[in-house]
């Protein structure tokens, strides 16, 4: 079990409990829709790949990845409630995902990001991703999306 604690929060892996909570903050933020079984399958898919960020208690943003190959992991949802967004959240998020990666010794990561997601794309630009190529039509809304990617 990773967790990491700061100042302002914890990074802790996800736990059962929490499912209600991460669609609440799924559904506010995100404009895909994400089921409570999907999510229980992706955590049982990869369970150390799921972290949630909590605030004195409450579980304020979170991401899910998995393996995607025996090298490459994938960042699948990130989400962070609006009013903590720009805090530094999602960067322990990542960094915990990370350190999962390298210990399981993958060497890569990839994500897809909305193209009009501006924030999100900096974000991850910030960190060490680039923009490989673009998806049309990725998203259930047929808007597209960047395939991004970083050396882990």
């Amino acid at each position: 079990m990773v967790t990491t604690n700061s100042d302002l929060g914890t990074v802790r892996n996800f736990k059962v409990s929490d499912v209600d909570r991460i669609l609440e903050i799924a559904s506010k933020s995100l404009s895909e829709y994400y089921s409570g079984s999907l999510i229980m399958d992706l955590f049982q898919t990869w369970q150390e790949g799921f972290f949630v960020y909590t605030l004195n208690g409450k579980v304020v943003g979170f991401l899910v990845g998995s393996k995607f190959s025996q090298t490459e992991a994938r960042i699948l949802i990130l989400a962070i409630e609006e009013r903590y967004r720009h805090l530094g959240f999602g960067k322990a998020l990542l960094s915990s995902f990370i350190k999962v990666c390298e210990m399981e010794n993958l060497m890569s990561m990839r994500l897809e990001v909305r193209t009009d997601n501006k924030d999100a794309i900096r974000f991850y630009k910030k960190n060490g991703f680039v923009v490989t190529s673009t998806l049309r039509g990725y998203y259930s809304d047929l808007s597209d999306a960047y395939l991004m990617w970083r050396i882990i």
